[in-house]
């Protein structure tokens, strides 16, 4: 166990060291100059977490609907696009990773 920890630890330092956390945390950097703008994109990523989620009521087109009315000009901010998608690559590594590990793992689990 010891050693998984030691790899898990080099694991979390070369995430945190490689491009893609790097750029994340330089566009939210940027960002916090701006605490008005992050107060909003932090409100539109919650919300889009309750849209995923399954968290809202009523027809889910219309809440797609509304959350795109709501936050469209602020999709236009470069600053606010470039913070997103920094975000989302983050999101895909970490996603790949844990797929990864899974993949590798063989635990039989019986069916229902």
């Amino acid at each position: 166990m010891e050693n998984i920890q030691r790899c898990v630890e080099n694991l979390i330092e070369e995430i945190r060291q490689g491009e893609t956390y790097q750029k994340y945390i330089r566009c939210e950097r940027k960002l916090h100059e701006h605490p008005e703008l992050l107060k909003k994109i932090d409100e539109m990523r919650v919300a889009a977490y309750r849209l995923n989620n399954g968290e809202g009521s009523g027809d889910i087109y219309t809440q797609i609907e509304q959350y795109e009315q709501k936050f469209y000009e602020y999709r236009k901010n470069p600053l606010v696009n470039e913070f997103l998608e920094a975000e989302l690559d983050v999101c895909k590594m970490m996603q790949q990773i844990g797929t990864r590990i899974q993949g590798g793992i063989t635990i039989r689990i019986p069916k229902m």
